[in-house]
């Protein structure tokens, strides 16, 4: 049997401030135990197994960083898309643009406290 790539583990976000980034994604998706709680790090299972971790990093880590320019995206697959635009909105994020129409879902792109670009996906349902 040839080796296969089973799953994205772990995204991780670093972040400048964890203590403000982190109840912000708590709020954001309902997060509730972390299965690491550390110091430095932060780690949520998200539905069917990933993992979203924020973890802490020194302010040299984001000199000369433009965060809207990342060149990494990463989306979060949700069941109701403008749930989470308004709950998202609710908490201050800026949303790029969305929910727009794309090839069979919606998509969605906002920035959270720290000018990190995530997306919000939403698969359509075949009736």
């Amino acid at each position: 049997m040839h080796p296969k790539i089973n799953r994205i583990n772990v995204v991780f976000l670093y972040a400048q401030d964890l203590a403000k980034l982190r109840p912000f994604y708590e709020k954001a998706f309902d997060l509730t135990e972390p299965l690491v709680d550390a110091k430095w790090w932060v780690e949520y299972e998200l539905g069917d197994g990933s993992h979203l971790a924020l973890h802490q990093a020194d302010a040299a880590h984001f000199e000369g960083v433009d965060r809207k320019k990342n060149t990494v995206k990463f989306s979060v697959d949700v069941s109701d898309i403008e749930y989470f635009i308004k709950k998202l909105t609710g908490l201050g994020a800026k949303f790029h643009y969305g929910p727009r129409l794309e090839y069979g879902f919606y998509l969605a792109e906002f920035e959270d406290p720290e000018g990190n670009c995530i997306r919000l996906y939403q698969k359509i349902s075949k009736s």
